[in-house]
């Protein structure tokens, strides 16, 4: 497998807890990085800096963290050493592209069948490059990997790939650090925020996409309704924070909103959803499934996600699901939730149903069963 583990970022949460359930019933080679791509490319740095976190002890699997973006003689070398018969690639970040087409090129050379989990189908931020590159990258692609149906019909449209040979696996729920169920109130006190206020959290890394701004907007509208609440927006911007800035006094909510702009380490994250009351995914254009839906549905807590990619998947009622880029009409599904402690509970136990429909074990037997066609393939 290809991908990144912790301390890196990238997807580093999803491989580990991916790795960790296939462990039980594949041996795994793991070819990671020393360095990611040029610090610059990743605000706030592509490793995460937390002393309180350490990464677990994996067995069955050997890890060859080699792969350097400014070395290509480690690609190639990856290329020519690994040693599995199916090459398992996490395709995620456009930087990473001319590595990925020598590794991936040698490993074809060398006859190995190539799994491709394709994370993002379409790029979060459109460009005609972007998608050069995921077209240069999947062209090495025998079998391929996404997390929902419209990801399949999506990938199969727009490369032409057959649509049986795409697998639909979802993206499992995520525990960035061992869950120790904080209280509300403790979580709360850690971060400052008043006991007596339902908090609305934004999660993640702040991009344009993600439609914070809606989001603020949004809360004109819920300030009216509910007079206790505070948005809590936790996560390091990727663009110029300004336009944020000046949407919040704009809209003339400042004293209603807890900002935290910077990368929330592993050890932390418990905190910031332990002291939410509602997790609020207001995308405006999204073609995948979310790491932060997933965190979401590990700390049992209510969503509400706007209907573009596979968010509405992630929850089971479809009141709580917005129109992509409608602040009014999230408003309205924020107020319908946050003023009525039994929806709030029903929601916490869609949650908890829904993560189970999520677990890394079921996901690791819908992939091992992706291997063994691969391996039927290979035998013909």
């Amino acid at each position: 497998m290809i991908g990144t583990l912790p301390p890196l970022k990238g997807i580093s949460p999803y491989c580990l807890e991916l790795v960790r359930a296939l462990s039980k019933h594949v041996e795994i080679e793991f070819i990671g990085f020393k360095s990611l791509y040029p610090e610059f490319l990743y605000p706030g740095g592509t490793k995460v800096k937390d002393e309180g976190y350490n990464l677990p002890h994996l067995k069955n699997i050997e890890i060859r963290n080699m792969l350097t973006w400014y070395n290509p003689f480690s690609w190639i070398f990856a290329g020519l050493t690994l040693k599995g018969k199916v090459v398992h690639a996490q395709w995620w970040a456009y930087p990473l592209a001319l590595m990925y087409l020598v590794i991936l090129s040698i490993a074809k050379l060398r006859k190995r069948k190539v799994i491709i989990t394709v994370h993002n189908v379409l790029p979060h931020e459109k460009s005609r490059l972007k998608n050069f590159l995921n077209r240069v990258v999947l062209f090495f692609g025998d079998y391929f990997i996404v997390h929902t149906e419209s990801n399949r019909e999506d990938l199969s449209r727009l490369y032409g790939i057959p649509r049986d040979r795409i697998y639909v696996i979802p993206h499992g729920i995520l525990e960035v650090y061992p869950v120790k169920w904080v209280p509300k109130i403790e979580a709360r006190k850690y971060l400052g925020i008043p006991e007596d206020k339902r908090v609305i959290l934004h999660f993640g890394n702040i991009r344009n996409y993600k439609g914070l701004d809606v989001l603020i907007e949004s809360l004109k509208l819920v300030k009216e309704e509910v007079n206790d609440v505070v948005l809590l927006i936790a996560g390091k911007p990727w663009e110029s924070w300004g336009k944020y800035e000046r949407l919040i006094e704009k809209n003339g909510v400042s004293d209603i909103v807890i900002k935290k702009l910077d990368f929330i380490p592993p050890s932390e994250v418990e905190f910031y959803f332990a002291a939410s009351d509602v997790v609020v995914l207001p995308y405006k254009y999204f073609d995948s499934q979310s790491g932060v839906a997933a965190l979401a549905l590990t700390f049992k807590k209510p969503l509400i996600v706007t209907n573009v990619g596979g968010l509405p998947d992630m929850v089971r009622d479809e009141k709580v699901i917005a129109k992509a880029g409608n602040a009014r009409d999230l408003a309205m599904k924020i107020v319908h939730v946050l003023k009525d402690e039994k929806i709030l509970e029903k929601l916490s136990k869609d949650a908890e149903e829904l993560a189970k429909n999520y677990s890394w074990d079921k996901i690791a037997e819908r992939t091992v069963e992706v291997y063994k066609e691969v391996y039927k393939g290979e035998d013909k």
